[in-house]
């Protein structure tokens, strides 16, 4: 058996944690839609805004249950139909821009000892790779956020659901992901929070996984809106909840 030489991580609640489980995001997605609306001359109430906010809701919600994803401009789409608006360039130009950057008004923290494991990850020469679910925030504001923490430089590859096209536990993202990174599913190990999403996720496409469960709580309890573990479940090579002890639980992977 080839040894480890890749190690793929996720980002919500692995790399950077939120408090997204409340409305703030969702309210200042909602604001920023409704401020660009007015200043290109339409006239909705933020009543309205959030009735089309739903509506798209609803649309995602179905997709992500079919472990599908949209871009961007699809989850723009999405909204310019719930507020009976043309779905054209000039419609989306006005809206990608608040849609995606919503986040930002909340920033998430990064994790704490996140540089100092992809660092030891580094210099023990393993590729590094992501491989996330976006929700609403699309992987080009995921980016901006883990540069401006300075740890984007660390992987070799970003691979983000609203950019392929499926959601996390389906074996294509972390198919897709393996293909840029040039690395094969039995020399990789995953590391996530969600026992369904990454670990399930990862033992389905022939990785290994590692489960690092310190917000694994919470997120369990978000997600059950929009995922159906369906009685599936997947086992974790490894067990940390610390991010340093990323490291040496991947090196003893390595030599099994």
């Amino acid at each position: 058996m080839k040894p480890i030489d890749t190690v793929t991580f996720d980002v919500w609640n692995t790399l950077l944690v939120h408090e997204f489980y409340d409305d703030r995001v969702r309210l200042a997605r909602i604001g920023r839609v409704e401020t660009a609306l007015r200043d290109a001359g339409f006239r909705f109430t933020m009543e309205e805004v959030s009735n089309a906010y739903e509506h798209s809701e609803a649309c995602l919600s179905g997709l992500w249950r079919d472990e599908r994803d949209a871009s961007l401009d699809g989850h723009v789409a999405l909204l310019l139909d719930g507020l009976g608006l043309e779905a054209d360039e000039p419609n989306k130009n006005i809206l990608r821009k608040p849609y995606a950057d919503a986040l930002l008004d909340f920033k998430p923290l990064m994790v704490d000892g996140a540089p100092e494991a992809l660092e030891s990850l580094k210099n023990k020469g393993f590729r590094i790779g992501i491989i996330s679910n976006t929700g609403r925030t699309p992987g080009e504001t995921i980016r901006r956020v883990l540069d401006g923490y300075g740890i984007l430089k660390y992987f070799n590859a970003t691979v983000f659901s609203n950019e392929v096209g499926y959601i996390k536990p389906n074996r294509r993202i972390f198919e897709r992901a393996l293909a840029g990174l040039g690395s094969e599913a039995s020399r990789t190990v995953h590391v996530g929070d969600s026992v369904l999403l990454d670990i399930y996720g990862a033992r389905e496409a022939g990785m290994s996984a590692i489960l690092f469960n310190k917000y694994s709580a919470g997120f369990e309890k978000y997600a059950t809106r929009y995922y159906d573990a369906g009685g599936r479940c997947g086992t974790p090579d490894a067990t940390v909840v610390r991010l340093i002890d990323v490291a040496p639980a991947v090196e003893a992977l390595k030599i099994k």
